[in-house]
């Protein structure tokens, strides 16, 4: 705002500096400063050390104060008033720059002293470090304590910003579009468009995740509010000052607010944290124009002009900020001409008029961002109505083309065989005497009354989990019941690899899909984009008016196909209305990426990160897994800690999303298990497992087993739909017990046991013959090793082992005395 260089004034710690260049001699000139606070008392400020102190001076030749501000100093972890003064060399023709920052009252530190043969103007900036970054002739060029010299970054970009973003690990970045675009450099990178640049570590960021493309040629100052990187992108907020007189809000790279601005120019943007007024943004303008927009309503607050310098701090030192606003330049010691306020509860002024400090904004611009949100509100029912009117027009395409088709065979007498109306969702109009009543009633199927409408579909996604191709629906129904009224189906369309649509066998599963805090979802990603919640199936739901639909199907038929494309159909039963069929969404597969595991969950690799499609995988894993629940109780003794074990001695990992749920075994599908232990009291829990097979669910049973103590009763309380039939392990283990009854009970039979044989008519009793005897054994080996193979691997034990070896050893020996005994009564 200062043409005049000699005075600079920056705030530090509630206190000011002001920083004066004046004359050493005739030649040389000197740079000293002072230091102000502010009287509650006394209603100014006044000089806080009685004294001006000499920072630098020189002699011999002139120096100018090319800019001043406050930085963080890394080593010290302070933030120090940093200096930049200019030198100009007259035998080498070029310019001396030193950066100072004040270490302690009186002393000048020097962190870094470089000559240039350019000068550099408005276009430097004092960051952290202390770090001097500027551009020159498209290129950018920093400097610190810790580089020891001048260098260059390495990608030309027309720069448009350089500030601080409050990240973590990399925080100095530099927005502009590149000049040369690079081979090695990704898609979203190349050609104008813009690029976010980090010093730190060279990494590089699409300009897109602060601002869209077509804002970057009139921004002239913004300021980064908030950021944070998630799943390699960046999501920020971002206040931007535009050269059309707008102060516009962007919330991850698109705008969300805009309010109009009282002048043209602007130079920079200040944000005030206040107090009861809440938080203020202060824009400064050319030649002197200073206005104040309220960040919560986004309106202009006040406009001041004349203004030389402002400043924000706690000058009065009540916990909150103040904007300072100097109408002249500070005299030695005085300050004559100021406006201190936070617009609220704070307001000291000297030498202003009341009616010369505040000018209100036109109430005609407050109505701009109204009539902006009812223009966008118009555009977005008018694209709605244009996408009903692509359907419609698609319909009656297909409705022409199945007419045309009936002409031609009707001509060429051929007999015409109409598509099925399900197929197709329309009234087959062939043989309308023999079918108007189905397709009447399909047609009524279709259609759904205003008091009953079908649930919402918000978005789509799918994955591939082992051997399962996995659909998720998400829909928005504010009941209940909508669980047991909706199932989904699979469609292939027909393609070069399937000719004819085929309806593909799947299974359809209900999930609550509660809204979390920590989610922040999108809804203007693509309908294919990944969605997730937390799951069901567990022990603890909360209301929601969402529910996810997940329809499972096998992928091991399609892998046949090179390229096939499904869609999936919403099936939903009203009461009134009959059932009616919905079109949810459809999808592309490329078996190819299939097989390379481009669908498969990434939850299993890193179940800590905490995003949407990490709530997809969860969702998707629940519903191609088998669940099984257990009752674990304990009459005498307080439960162990199960959930301990899980974590220490099985390597369970709790996921991000969802973390009541511990995921064991995170490679691959076929080894992944999702356990959930819920305690009801200090003797009794409940434990959920959710994996892939029968064996793996065995084996943790078996493992936990081992762990528990002998107090503690283990009962399922539901298992698979695919142990019943008798196919389950139980079924198995009755059979063994069977055997193995019948095996000891014929070693206690009579070992003269006569069996009956007819021969010649009569009825002979003879001992029983070697063949049978061994026959007998032979059978009755196969089936004890067909069901100790169905179930070894479950109940390997080595007191079963010698059970069994004993048993064998004693029908051994029974067989061969019966056979000694046969052999001597033949003799």
């Amino acid at each position: 705002m200062a043409t005049d260089k000699c005075i600079q004034v920056i705030p530090l710690c509630g206190n000011l500096l002001v920083f004066h260049r004046k004359r050493a001699n005739l030649k040389g000139s000197e740079i000293a400063f002072w230091r102000m606070a502010f009287s509650q008392d006394l209603g100014g400020f006044f000089n806080k050390d009685c004294r001006i102190s000499s920072m630098y001076k020189n002699t011999s030749r002139e120096v100018d104060i090319v800019c001043c501000t406050t930085a963080l100093d890394i080593k010290a972890r302070q933030k120090v008033p940093c200096v930049l003064l200019r030198l100009y060399k007259r035998a080498s023709q070029c310019f001396k720059y030193m950066l100072y920052s004040l270490d302690g009252s009186t002393n000048g530190k020097l962190h870094v002293e470089f000559a240039l043969p350019y000068e550099v103007g408005d276009n430097i900036s004092v960051l952290r470090g202390p770090t001097l970054v500027w551009s020159h002739e498209n290129r950018v060029f920093y400097t610190s304590s810790e580089v020891g010299g001048v260098r260059e970054v390495a990608i030309p970009l027309t720069v448009s910003f350089v500030g601080e973003l409050p990240l973590r690990q990399r925080q100095i970045g530099i927005l502009g579009s590149e000049i040369e675009p690079r081979e090695d450099m990704y898609e979203v990178n190349k050609g104008n468009e813009n690029l976010l640049y980090f010093l730190e570590d060279c990494r590089t960021f699409s300009g897109k995740f602060l601002l869209p493309d077509a804002y970057q040629s009139i921004i002239k100052c913004m300021v980064v509010v908030s950021a944070e990187e998630a799943e390699g992108s960046l999501r920020s907020t971002v206040l931007a000052a535009t050269s059309r007189k707008q102060l516009v809000r962007f919330k991850h790279g698109l705008p969300e607010d805009v309010c109009s601005l009282p002048y043209e120019k602007p130079q920079s943007i200040r944000i005030l944290h206040g107090g009861d007024g809440g938080c203020i943004i202060a824009v400064v303008f050319n030649h002197g124009n200073v206005c104040a927009v309220w960040k919560d309503s986004f309106k202009v607050a006040a406009c001041w002009t004349g203004v030389s310098f402002l400043l924000v701090d706690d000058f009065i030192g009540c916990g909150s900020e103040q904007m300072l606003l100097l109408f002249e330049d500070p005299a030695e010691e005085i300050l004559g001409n100021f406006l201190l306020t936070d617009l609220s509860g704070v307001h000291y002024s000297c030498g202003r008029e009341e009616d010369k400090d505040l000018h209100r904004s036109d109430p005609a611009q407050e109505n701009v961002l109204l009539t902006v949100k009812a223009l966008d509100s118009r555009l977005q029912s008018g694209l709605a109505f244009l996408q009903e009117l692509q359907r419609d027009l698609s319909v009656k395409e297909r409705v022409l083309q199945q007419s045309v088709t009936a002409l031609a065979d009707l001509v060429s007498d051929r007999e015409h065989v109409p598509p099925p109306p399900q197929q197709e969702g329309l009234v087959c109009m062939w043989d309308e005497d023999e079918e108007e009543e189905e397709g009447c009633v399909l047609d009524k199927r279709m259609q759904t009354e205003s008091g009953h409408r079908p649930p919402k579909v918000k978005r789509f996604w799918h994955r591939v989990v082992g051997e399962s191709l996995v659909f998720g629906v998400l829909l928005t129904a504010n009941t209940d019941a909508l669980e047991e009224r909706v199932s989904g189906s699979v469609l292939l369309e027909p393609s070069g690899d399937v000719p004819d649509g085929v309806v593909v066998q799947s299974r359809s599963k209900c999930l609550q899909y509660p809204e979390l805090p920590s989610l922040t979802s999108l809804d203007l990603d693509p309908p294919s984009a990944k969605r997730s919640r937390r799951p069901p199936d567990g022990p603890e739901t909360h209301s929601s008016s969402q529910l996810a639909l997940l329809t499972v199907t096998d992928l091991t038929p399609l892998l046949s196909c090179s390229r096939v494309t499904c869609s999936v159909l919403l099936h939903c039963l009203s009461s009134e209305s009959g059932p009616t069929v919905h079109q949810c969404g459809q999808v592309s597969l490329d078996m190819k990426d299939v097989l390379h595991g481009g669908l498969e969950p990434r939850l299993l690799t890193d179940c800590s990160v905490e995003s949407d499609e990490s709530r997809e995988d969860l969702l998707c894993l629940l519903a191609a897994f088998e669940s099984w629940r257990f009752r674990i109780e304990s009459s005498e003794h307080t439960l162990a800690d199960v959930s301990g074990w899980l974590v220490d001695r099985l390597g369970a990992k709790p996921v991000g999303v969802s973390p009541q749920y511990l995921l064991i075994g995170s490679t691959q599908p076929s080894s992944t298990m999702l356990i959930h232990w819920q305690p009801h009291g200090s003797f009794q829990a409940l434990l959920h497992v959710h994996c892939s097979g029968q064996f793996a669910v065995f084996r943790f049973l078996h493992s936990l087993c081992d762990f528990l103590p002998a107090s503690h009763h283990i009962s399922p309380l539901r298992s698979p739909a695919s142990w019943e039939g008798g196919q389950g392990p139980a079924s198995f283990m009755e059979r063994e017990v069977r055997m193995i009854k019948e095996g000891v009970a014929s070693l206690f039979r009579d070992e003269q046991e006569m069996e009956v044989q007819e021969f010649g008519g009569e009825s002979w009793k003879t001992p029983a013959s070697p063949e049978r005897l061994l026959r007998c054994r032979e059978e009755w080996q196969r089936e004890r090793e067909r069901c100790s193979q169905a179930l070894r691997p479950l109940v390997d034990t080595s007191q079963y082992h010698r059970l069994l070896h004993s048993l064998i050893q004693t029908q051994l020996d029974g067989d061969i005395a019966a056979l000694v005994e046969a052999q001597s009564g033949e003799g």
